[in-house]
């Protein structure tokens, strides 16, 4: 979002919309943000890469099966087949720049400094959330590879293709959306960062940077220049996921209130079953059109697979113990392709 300044014919008017009085900011309230975010960062597990910014998995493909010796036979030698990945860190970055007149010119100036500020970071969060589920690495080096990509096609016990990662069919056709259970942890799915940080974080993985005051240039005019306030945000993240029977995806399931082919009670126990999911550490993301057909299924039943529990001081619904967490359906939508 780009920034007001006197060059860009920040008016008196536009002036007011702030400061009614020319000397205090009033309270501004962020209307855009998306549902369900900080709840999702408040999930997710932050460990740092193992090289920098690459993160090294290294996964058991088979187990070699004993031999049962008999005396004065030998046993042959053996490996632990393997399978290596490389996981990537990826950088959000936003640049805040405010004309220096914008803020000295203000009884509390730096409030509303502040207050652009957190709508950045704000926005850096509701990206990052949506690249663990939307990204693939087809798009770019950029990008990650997100829940979604890496669960395009049905594959679940009984299905023609059981590979995992588990993807299930909830057989609907138009209006879509999907299910996703995640089991966090070091050994599961976690966030990852650059160890050469040195382990600094800030808030949920935001680095704010102060970096005071800039020259730049006119727009309009290739001599003129005034001076910035300018604040750097950065956002170092990536997703690994060491065991892909530590989280499932149901696709295919209809949005629609009162359709067929929407939440299903047996299909998401028939899924925790064939998993490796641990329910204590493991979350429930829908959008806000399944989580009411959730809310619905759980009044109309009395259903005792649908309970409250504390969540970080917070009543939230829960699934056979697990949390379910509603995210944005700009994030999980109800237009998701079919998958096939």
């Amino acid at each position: 979002m780009s920034e007001y300044n006197i060059n860009a014919q920040y008016t008196l008017l536009e002036r007011a919309k702030v400061a009614p009085d020319g000397k205090r900011v009033g309270k501004v309230l962020d209307v855009m943000d998306k549902l369900g975010v900080r709840d999702f960062l408040k999930d997710v597990p932050y460990f740092p890469a193992s090289h920098g910014l690459k993160h090294r998995i290294a996964r058991t493909t088979s187990r070699t099966a004993s031999t049962r010796r008999t005396f004065y036979k030998g046993v042959e030698r053996s490996d632990t087949p393997s399978q290596v990945l490389w996981m990537d860190v990826v950088l959000f970055e936003q640049r805040s720049e405010t004309d220096e007149d914008h803020i000295d010119t203000l009884e509390n100036g730096n409030a509303l400094r502040s207050t652009k500020d957190k709508q950045k970071a704000a926005a850096m969060q509701e990206d990052a959330v949506n690249a663990f589920f939307n990204d693939r690495v087809t798009s770019g080096g950029e990008y990650i590879e997100g829940f979604l990509g890496r669960s395009d096609t049905l594959s679940y016990p009984g299905y023609s293709t059981t590979s995992l990662p588990y993807c299930w069919n909830g057989g609907g056709s138009a209006t879509l959306g999907s299910i996703y259970v995640i089991d966090w942890g070091p050994d599961s799915n976690h966030a990852i960062y650059p160890s050469v940080r040195g382990g600094k974080m800030g808030s949920l993985g935001i680095d704010v940077r102060n970096k005071g005051k800039e020259p730049k240039a006119d727009t309009d005019s290739s001599t003129a220049t005034y001076y910035i306030y300018v604040t750097q945000l950065k956002m170092w993240i990536g997703l690994a996921m060491n065991d892909d029977r530590r989280w499932f995806r149901i696709a295919n399931v209809n949005c629609t209130y009162g359709g067929s082919n929407t939440f299903d009670e047996t299909l998401l126990i028939r899924a925790l079953n064939h998993s490796r999911i641990n329910k204590g550490s493991a979350r429930m993301y829908v959008n806000p059109y399944i989580k009411s057909q959730i809310d619905i299924r759980a009044e109309l039943k009395g259903n005792v697979n649908l309970t409250t529990k504390n969540v970080f001081g917070e009543p939230v619904m829960t699934f056979l113990g697990i949390p379910i967490r509603t995210l944005d359906e700009t994030i999980l939508t109800a237009e998701e392709t079919a998958v096939a």
